[in-house]
Parts: structure tokens; C-alpha cells; sequence
């Protein structure tokens, strides 16, 4: 890399960094306000490191890499003003409690654009007696005699066909599960910019199977969707593989990207290639996990689509805080959490509190080391 290169890359992740550190007062000041104490302290550790402090020191990351991406700025000239882009986290009345602080550290982050997606009666009328922004997705007939094949499958197929049908009526899509962790704001219009069709994260190895022939999966816990034809065409094999009412969409999405799309990547025959950079770990989950973006044309549906690194989209079993992303982390999804770091409690409990231990040990890790 040329010195010129090189200068230009290291004012680009400064940049990020400091737009981190601004986030992060707001999220700290949430943190403080919950426990009615004051922030100052924190706050002080966050705003108070310079501009040249920051850029080295935390610019590091436990995936090998710091990304860059997501770091366009408000956009300037309302040049997607008209267009509908949301985003939705899915809740039933079992977590609501996590719904709502999730939609509360969007507010802080500076999103306006995002809503909770009820799906019955009781999450929908406690969310809307509070004011929330909320959709309702009512499952007419929930089976809640079979906890996985009953009620979580009917949850993951409304999910799907939801999306479907907002997208078909002309509405962008975040989709993003009601635990993930957001870190700073990215404005969305961005991804209508960069102009592809689909953007996923990177998942562990579930569905195993594909996971084997492949060498990755996607996440159907967090992707950007744009309401396009091809993303249409995407989508109706999506539905045509779930279409008795309940599925596992973590498995539909990726069985239809390994079957079905025949995709032609961009600058490689496959990401699985022998130089890939991977998470370096002996955990049986982690190891050697791909890490950097890849894009690629579905030869099928002709839709585009855009991997993000794993540091911009973080995605790892427990791997706190040995394998934190940066400070220019977009999002995290922890899970498998120890108890040592989430508490003892049911899951609703441990889910909350994955939001403190994100906070405390790769945010502010990071700023303090």
C-alpha cells in the first residue's frame, strides 16, 4: 500500500472512530439514566480523547479487521427523501421487555425510521399504550404447545412474509432481531447508494449442512433489503421453500442461497478461498469463520448482493472480549453469552443485560485500553 494510500485509510478510520465516540455518549448516558447515576465519568473517558488518541489504540479489532464501512454522512442532499426505508425488529409478548430497549438505544443513536413488529394482541396494545411506533403481524392461530416447531417456526414464517409483502409495496427493509446490539448510527440511504439488492451479515455454521459445503452461512437475523424486482425474484424463492406456515427461516434463507442462486462473485470463484482472512480461535463455534466482505450476482434471480465484514456486522459465539469488533462497529449479535457475564435469570433477563456487557466490554474496552 502506498504511503498516500495508506494516510488516507488512517484519516478514514479516525473519522469513524470519532463519530463512535459521539454515539457512545448518548448510549452511555442511557446506561446512566437506567441506573440514576450520573454519566459524567464515562462520558468524560469517551469525549475526552483526542482526535489522534483515538485513531490507534482503538482502531483494532478481535476479527482481524477494522472496517471502513457505513461511513457515509447524513444524506446531504435529500436525494432518497421520497423513499420508504424502515427498520423492524419482530417481538410476541414473551419479548417486549427487550423490544423496548432495543427500539429506545435506536432513538438515542439518531434512527427515526424504526419500528416493532407485534405479533399478537398483547404485545401490540402494550407497545402502542407507550407510544411506540408499532406494526402489528397478529398470528391468527399460535401453537404454543410445541415451543421450537410451533410457535418460534409460525413466528420466523410471519416474519418472512411480512417483509415480502412490504417489500413488494415498495418499502426498504432492515430486518434486524430484537437482541442485536447497535453501536452508532449508519444513515440507511446509504446502502440504496451503494446500489445492491441484498446485503447480508455472516452467521457461525448454522444450518451445519451448509455450513460444510459452503464454508459460511448468512444471517437472517440482520440483512438490508431493497424493494426491487430482483429482490422480488430473490424473495419468491424464499416463500416458495416456507410456505406451510412455519419454517426456520435461518435455514430457508440459506438453503436457497446454496441451491438456488448460483451466484458469480465478484473477483473470486468463491469467498471460501485459501487466503480468505478468518477469525482466528480454537472455540469450535469461531474458528476460522470468514471475516472480510465479498459481493457477488445471483445468476438466477439476477438480484445483487453484499456480504458485510464481520467487524462492521459482528456475529460470534461468546468471544467477549477477547474477539470485540472496533470502535467502528455498526452492530453486534451476541450470543451464547456465559453467565459469569449476562447474570443468572431466564432469557429475557440475560438478553437485556447482553446490551450492558456489549457496552462494558467492547465499547468501552476499546476506549480504555
Amino acid at each position: 500500500m502506498s504511503s498516500e494510500a495508506s494516510t488516507g485509510k488512517t484519516a478514514l478510520l479516525r473519522k469513524l472512530a470519532v463519530a463512535s465516540l459521539f454515539a457512545l455518549t448518548n448510549i452511555l448516558a442511557w446506561h446512566a439514566s437506567i441506573g440514576g447515576q450520573s454519566p459524567q465519568g464515562d462520558i468524560a473517558i469517551a469525549t475526552g480523547l483526542s482526535f489522534f488518541q483515538t485513531s490507534d489504540q482503538m482502531l483494532t479489532s478481535g476479527v482481524g479487521l477494522v472496517t471502513t464501512d457505513g461511513m457515509w454522512e447524513k444524506n446531504p442532499d435529500n436525494k432518497y427523501k421520497d423513499e420508504d426505508i424502515k427498520i423492524l425488529g419482530f417481538t410476541d409478548k414473551s419479548y417486549v421487555p427487550i423490544a423496548k430497549w432495543w427500539y429506545q438505544r435506536l432513538t438515542l443513536l439518531g434512527y427515526t425510521e424504526h419500528y416493532i413488529v407485534a405479533q399478537d394482541l398483547v404485545a401490540y396494545d402494550n407497545l402502542k399504550a407507550e407510544n411506540y411506533r408499532v406494526l402489528a403481524n397478529i398470528i391468527k392461530k399460535p401453537d404454543y404447545s410445541q415451543p421450537i416447531k410451533g410457535i418460534w417456526q409460525q413466528i420466523m414464517a410471519h416474519r418472512l412474509r411480512f417483509t415480502s409483502n412490504l417489500l413488494l409495496n415498495g418499502t426498504h427493509l432492515l430486518i434486524t432481531d430484537i437482541d442485536n446490539v447497535f453501536s452508532r448510527h449508519v444513515p440507511l440511504y446509504g446502502f440504496l447508494e451503494e446500489g445492491y439488492d441484498v446485503f447480508h451479515a455472516y452467521e457461525m455454521q448454522y444450518p451445519r449442512h451448509v455450513f460444510d459445503e459452503m464454508g459460511f452461512v448468512i444471517c437472517s437475523g440482520f440483512q438490508f433489503l431493497r424493494s426491487s424486482p430482483a429482490t422480488f425474484r430473490f424473495f419468491e424463492l424464499i416463500m416458495k421453500l416456507c410456505h406451510w406456515g412455519k419454517c426456520d427461516d435461518q435455514v430457508t434463507y440459506n438453503e436457497v442461497f446454496y441451491k438456488d442462486l448460483n451466484i458469480k462473485w465478484d473477483n473470486m470463484d468463491t469467498p471460501n478461498h485459501a487466503g480468505a482472512l478468518r477469525v482466528n480461535s480454537t472455540h469450535v463455534e469461531n474458528s476460522n469463520l470468514l471475516v472480510e466482505s465479498v459481493t457477488g450476482r445471483s445468476q438466477t434471480t439476477n438480484h445483487t448482493i453484499k456480504i458485510w465484514d464481520r467487524d462492521f456486522a459482528w456475529r460470534l459465539a461468546g468471544g467477549i472480549p477477547e474477539y470485540c469488533p472496533s470502535i467502528n462497529n455498526w452492530v453486534g449479535m451476541p450470543t451464547k453469552l456465559p453467565e459469569e457475564l449476562t447474570g443468572w435469570g431466564n432469557k429475557v433477563h440475560k438478553k437485556i443485560n447482553a446490551f450492558d456487557v456489549w457496552d462494558k466490554h467492547c465499547i468501552m474496552r476499546r476506549l480504555k485500553s
